[in-house]
This record gives C-alpha cells, structure tokens and sequence, in this order.
C-alpha cells in the first residue's frame, strides 16, 4: 500500500516538474522573441508577430499613398491656398509608434510582462501614430500668403484749413498672425483626415496715429516769426521749400524730430538753388543757403513750447535774423537740430512763409496757465584782432580794409517759465561762443617826391599877358 502511495507522489512530482519545464521553456520562448506581440496594431494596421522592421515596411505600405495624396486648404475671407503633405515633408513618426508597440509586453518582470501578453489576446490595442512636418517649410509658405493678406495700416493725418484743424480717420489693416495660425495647422493635422479645410488665423491691426490721438491736438504752445529780404530771390526761394518740408510733421509722445532727416538733402535736384551760406565763418555761395534760417526758426518755436532740445549748434558768427543764443545752424550729414516731444500729447508743427516772414507754430493740448519766456545774457564781447600790413604801393597816410573783422562774443541763454506770475522753472539751454574775426589793415609807406617851383621873370611880357591870380 505505501509503495502505492510513492508511486503516485513520485508520478504527480513527474508530471509537475515536467509541467513546470514545458512551461518555463514556454515562457523564456516567447519572452525571447524578437517580434511585436500579437494584439498590437499600429493606425489599425495588424503588426503582431512582426519585427520591427517589417512593420515600419507594412505601414508605409499602407499609408505612403494617403500621406502623398493629403491636401490641405488654407482658407482667409474668399481666398484660399492649397497645399499638398509633400509641400510640408507631412509624415508619420513610424519608429516611435513602432518602438511604443514592440515595447508592449516587455515591461516589468516576467510574470507581468506574461500577464501583460495574455491580456493583448483578449483585449487588442491600437497605437495612433504621431504626424510630423517641416516647420521650417509650413513657416516659408505662411511667409508667401502674408505677402497675400497683410496690408500696412494707414496713420490718421492732419492738417489745417482756414485757421481750423482737420483730421482723416485711420485705416486698419488685416495681418496673418503665422504663430497662431502654425498651432491651428499643428493640431488640425493630427486629425489625420485626407482633406483638410483650415481657417487662416488673421487679425485687425491699427496704425501708431489714431484719430482720438490727433484730436488732442487743439491749442497753440508756441511759435516764432523771423524775416528775410525777399529781394534775394534764391535764399528766399530756399526757405520756402525748407519750411513747406517741415509743414504738417507730427510728433508723438517720446518721439524725436530731425531737421536733417525731415527736410533731406540740400540739393539742385531737391529745389534748392545757390545762395551765400557761413563756411568757418566767411560767407561763401553754396547750395541751399538760408536754410538756417528756417532751423533758427523751429528752435526758438520748440523753445517756447516748452520741448526737450537734444541738438543744437550755434553759427560761428551771429545771425541777422536771430538775436545771439537763439541761432542753430545745420548741415546734412554734419550738423543736426534735433528736439523730443517730451509732452503727454501729440504735437504739430506748422511752417509757412508770409510775404518776407518766416512763420512756425508748434500746436498741442496745452493744459496749463504757464508762460516761456527765452532770455539771453551778454557774458563776454572778445575784442577784434587786428592786423596791419603795411603797401609801399598805396601812398604814406592812407589805408584801406583788406578783410574786414568783428568781434567775439559769449551768450548764455535761458528758458524761464512763469505760472501766476511766479518763476517756477528757470533753465539755461545752452552757452555760445561766436569767435572774433581778424580785421587786416594795410596802410600806405610811399612817399610822394616835393617838387620846387621857380619864380618866372616877368621882365619883357607884355601886361595882358600876366594872369593874375
């Protein structure tokens, strides 16, 4: 009986060491094997039992034409562009849904990874595979329908008319917003539909210059008159076409005016005509003389509205049209007049020329009672230098001007603003220096030889013939 009973143990023992053999090999062979698990798909496309190669060829094969055949619209108001997937490099990330999908399965111990394997043949899973683009090629073509969409907005102007302000409204414009619209594109296209309709994402954008700005511009905040000869006919053809360059400008908060950018160069082609100009201080005939006079103007208008100077130069002798200190001087590419408008408004400048005057007002929102008054101070007059030479040519006793000199002088100027009456601002704005010019003399040293006279004997003349003096 009890060798009965070890034979059934020693046979139950056989049979479950056998069982557990069959099953370990089992198990270390489908542990080891190089393939995707049975259950997986790829874009529902079967790839169990398949390497990992043969799967990514499988997917090709299957989606490759649907990929070349993706168009795709992009579509803003009653226009549209239509690309195709090949325009973009449009793809699938196959190795990364191949490597997703062979990982199944391999993960963990290997009673989980077991567990996991049996699971995949009740319970079937599907990898959605991850569509790629050239962003760098989407971006160049969203680059070509901007040239399509985008407009420039169009600044409110202004302008004035019989003594009143007149102001045309903005224009928007429409402008493709590539960044949004690239995200639009990115998640449209993981969709993975064959055709495609994507809105475009396009915004209204407005110009810097509005019309609410423009209608702050509604008092004067200063202005200057100066006058020429209008008998010179080319300088005072010169400052009518300087002064008509700086007509209209505005300037906005923070911004800078250039004399020398807004009215351009000085030349023939420009309409500007030969007039005497100050070169190292002589006057000389050169292309656009009187200019300065126009930038004179401006400066002492900016100083009485109370505007920020940035540059300024004075001549190198004082001007006829302009008191000392209150000159600026120019040259293209050389010397600038430069002023910000440090207000919280807009400013408009106009410039004109009436009869022999020249004319600039500066308007903006004057929101205060003060009052700007430009003072200057004589600090020191420079002696002129003066050369004699001496020309034994010109008689002893006379002389005359070979170059005619002046005096030096030395000018601060200030800007003092009152309000009720009282200085609540007083600024120096700059200090000058209009150097002496040497006055040469050349005097005479010949001298004139004394000529004697005789008495003439009047002895055998006849009486008629003795003048008698």
């Amino acid at each position: 009986m009890e060798d009965k009973k070890h034979e059934v143990k020693s046979g139950i023992l056989i049979v479950f060491l056998v069982f557990l053999v069959t099953t370990t090999g089992l198990m270390l062979f489908i542990l080891s094997r190089d393939t995707i698990y049975r259950g997986v798909s790829i874009e529902n496309v079967e790839v169990g039992s398949l390497t990992q190669n043969e799967a990514r060829n499988l997917l090709k094969e299957k989606l490759q034409n649907a990929i070349d055949e993706k168009k795709i619209e992009l579509k803003y108001d009653k226009q549209s562009w239509v690309i195709s997937g090949i325009d973009i490099e449009y793809g699938y990330d196959y190795n990364k849904a191949i490597e997703k999908a062979y990982n199944l399965g391999r993960e963990g111990n290997p009673f989980k990874r077991i567990e996991k394997i049996i699971e995949l043949y009740k319970n079937k899973e599907n990898i959605d595979l991850e569509t790629t683009y050239s962003k760098e090629k989407l971006n160049n073509i969203l680059i070509g329908i901007e040239k399509d969409i985008n407009k420039e907005p169009v600044d409110a102007s202004i302008y004035r008319e019989k003594g009143k302000f007149v102001i045309i409204e903005e224009q928007l414009a429409p402008h493709l917003s590539r960044e949004e619209t690239e995200k639009v594109i990115h998640d449209k296209l993981k969709e993975n539909s064959n055709n495609m309709v994507i809105p475009l994402v396009v915004k209204t954008v407005g110009p810097r210059i509005t019309k609410d700005d423009l209608g702050q511009i509604k008092s004067l905040l200063g202005y200057y008159v100066t006058r020429f000869n209008t008998g010179k006919v080319q300088r005072s053809s010169n400052i009518k076409t300087a002064g008509a360059s700086i007509n209209g400008i505005v300037l906005m908060p923070n911004d800078e005016f250039s004399f020398n950018d807004s009215v351009g160069p000085r030349t023939i082609q420009q309409g500007y005509k030969p007039a005497p100009v100050i070169l190292n201080g002589e006057l000389i005939e050169g292309i656009g003389g009187g200019i300065c006079q126009v930038s004179s103007t401006l400066y002492n208008a900016a100083l009485m509205s109370n505007l920020e100077i940035v540059e300024r130069y004075n001549h190198s002798i004082p001007s006829t049209y302009v008191g000392k200190g209150r000159d600026a001087t120019v040259s293209y590419g050389v010397l600038d007049l430069k002023f910000k408008n440090n207000l919280a408004y807009p400013i408009y400048i106009e410039s004109y020329v009436h009869r022999n005057q020249m004319i600039i007002r500066i308007y903006g929102n004057k929101i205060d009672n003060t009052v700007t008054q430009i003072k200057t101070k004589l600090d020191e007059i420079k002696k002129m230098p003066i050369e004699t030479k001496y020309d034994n040519g010109l008689t002893q006793g006379s002389e005359r001007i070979e170059k005619k000199g002046r005096k030096g002088y030395k000018v601060s100027t200030y800007r003092i603003i009152y309000k009720n009456g009282k200085i609540i601002k007083n600024e120096k704005i700059s200090k000058d220096y209009y150097r002496p010019s040497k006055q040469i003399i050349i005097r005479g040293t010949k001298t004139i030889p004394k000529v004697e006279h005789k008495d003439v004997d009047n002895e055998g003349v006849e009486p008629e013939q003795i003048i008698q003096n």
